[in-house]
């Protein structure tokens, strides 16, 4: 089964006929800016908590990263941008891109050796900086160059635009190895993924779009590029308040925000503010990262008249390749979905043979087309393996291996889950996320993750739950959920275990931090006598765990 959206192309001749394409390979990112700025040159690109910065002044500053760069930075290798985040930001990443260079967001607060790692790997030689970030630079091996003061706005003649088909980004992503792994995207795959969002929601000046996503996250690409190519204005969160949902809730109001983006974790938390039913200046609401709750989904529609998108997509597409409007009455939200695909996106559900499943039929899902990455960078070995030759009949040459279980369904994908996250126990394959699912239809629970861990042998399913009320769960809350599932499910998709805890932990990124639910769910089931631990007929009391606060 194969999916196409809009556009028809051909990838082995690049005879684009997809409007947002041809835009695309004329222009670049820098181009796409250079149009808006040339047309509104004192509107406000962007704002932060020290100033604003209007499109002719990100223009002139862009160009003078460039041609720094284009001085001091060997051709075609990464440039890391140890920017804090805010206006700087901006100006480093439009000036790398039109030095026809990649750019490496990292994190300047993190530590010389967790950000040595990434740019060793990255093979990066110049790294952009402002302030304290030069030394941490240095002492990864990297040449700094700083960025140009803000009173330093001499005029050049426009420089010629890079092609889009070079590599725009380099992001690095874990998957399920854990090791780090860089992924290479071209101009090409960014600017057909920002025109289709720009287009379909309809994107333009009146928009303020709030950057609160870490820059190491693929999120922020977005949130960072899209106010530029649509005319819009960026507004910068402050550093650290996108973990507070109610400093998101004020800066919203503060500064009339229409757009934003919530890991489906973030946004649940936030909705239990009051100040988040103020936030009626939101036009549209993003999630993604993470499966959105149909609990969650629901509340949202009920307490705020912004329209919530569901998108999807790895590391090893330009951003998101699927997307998917929640309908506007809670009662209608059955089910959430994954969605359709973006323009110039091919998306085909693959069996385990390799072979097109049928409408309805789960399957593995591929991506391939213009959001396709070209790789992962210096790693021909870890591309050859996921990066492979599409099926025959099908319209493009090679398609992406998500690792990601899906099923279409009236012409929507549901995303069902890892295909790594499959745990077999007494002969049957658990899909842990189905469980979760089950959890959150309960309304006395807030959060729930579910994970499995393997103790002697034996594997056993371990359910966190975050009550509703967080700092008291109800009486007999542990037994009622078994009893739930033990009614939907087979005997041996209910976990052994349920562990209450006042906060699911999210990582830097604000997503459930999976693999610490992990950590601690072994060293408690290890801390049982063993012969409780094999024996699944035992039920825990409510109490046996202290509650874990993260």
């Amino acid at each position: 089964m194969e999916v196409w959206l809009y556009h028809q192309y051909s990838m082995a001749a690049l005879e684009l006929r997809g409007r947002t394409v041809q835009r695309s390979v004329r222009h670049g990112v820098p181009g796409l800016v250079r149009a808006v700025s040339t047309e509104t040159p004192e509107a406000v690109a962007a704002s932060d908590g020290c100033g604003e910065l209007t499109y002719r002044e990100l223009e002139l500053r862009s160009d003078r990263v460039a041609r720094l760069l284009r001085a001091t930075a060997p051709p075609a290798r990464p440039v890391a941008i140890a920017v804090p985040r805010g206006r700087a930001l901006l100006v480093a990443m439009l000036g790398v891109l039109k030095a026809g260079l990649p750019y490496l967001l990292v994190d300047p607060s993190a530590s010389s050796a967790r950000m040595r790692q990434f740019t060793d790997i990255a093979d990066c030689e110049v790294a952009l900086v402002t302030g304290a970030g030069r030394e941490l630079v240095v002492e990864c091996g990297l040449r700094a160059v700083d960025m140009p003061r803000e009173s330093d706005t001499e005029e050049f003649d426009a420089l010629s635009e890079a092609s889009a088909d070079q590599a725009a980004y380099v992001l690095f992503t874990a998957g399920s190895t854990g090791a780090p792994k860089g992924v290479v995207v071209c101009g090409l795959a960014l600017c057909n993924r920002l025109e289709w969002m720009r287009d379909t929601y309809g994107v333009g000046a009146g928009d303020r779009i709030l950057q609160k996503t870490p820059v190491t996250a693929d999120v922020s690409g977005w949130e960072l590029l899209l106010p530029l190519i649509a005319g819009a204005r960026c507004v910068f969160l402050a550093s650290e308040e996108h973990r507070d949902p109610v400093s998101v809730a004020q800066a919203i109001v503060r500064h009339q925000i229409t757009i934003c983006h919530f890991v489906p974790t973030m946004l649940r938390e936030f909705l239990r503010w009051p100040d988040a039913a103020r936030c009626t200046s939101l036009r549209h609401v993003f999630c993604s990262g993470e499966p959105l709750p149909v609990p969650v989904a629901r509340e949202f529609v009920a307490k705020l008249p912004a329209a919530l998108h569901n998108l999807y997509g790895p590391a090893e597409a330009a951003l998101d390749v699927t997307a998917w409007t929640c309908p506007d009455r809670p009662e209608d939200i059955r089910q959430v979905y994954i969605g359709r695909p973006i323009d110039n996106c091919v998306l085909s559900v693959l069996g385990e043979d390799g072979s097109p499943v049928r409408p309805g039929d789960e399957g593995e899902l591929h991506i391939g087309g213009v959001p396709l990455a070209m790789g992962y960078l210096n790693r021909p070995d870890l591309t050859m393996r996921v990066f492979v030759t599409a099926p025959e009949g099908s319209s493009v040459p090679r398609l992406y291996r998500t690792g990601d279980r899906v099923r279409l369904v009236d012409g929507e994908l549901e995303y069902l889950g890892r295909v790594d996250d499959q745990v077999t126990i007494d002969g049957e394959r658990i899909e842990p996320g189905e469980i979760e699912r089950h959890l959150l239809a309960d309304p006395e629970v807030a959060a729930a993750v579910v994970v499995s861990v393997d103790v002697d042998d034996e594997t056993t399913m371990v359910a966190w739950i975050q009550p509703a009320d967080p700092e008291c769960a109800p009486e007999g809350l542990f037994r009622r959920l078994r009893a739930t599932l033990g009614e939907q499910l087979s005997p041996s998709s209910v976990p052994s275990r349920f562990v209450r805890t006042r906060r699911i932990p999210l990582t830097c990124n604000g997503k459930q931090d999976r693999a610490q639910l992990r950590r601690r769910a072994i060293e408690q089931v290890r801390a049982r006598p063993a012969c409780q631990r094999k024996h699944r007929g035992y039920v825990l009391p409510e109490n046996f765990f202290r509650s874990a606060a993260s």
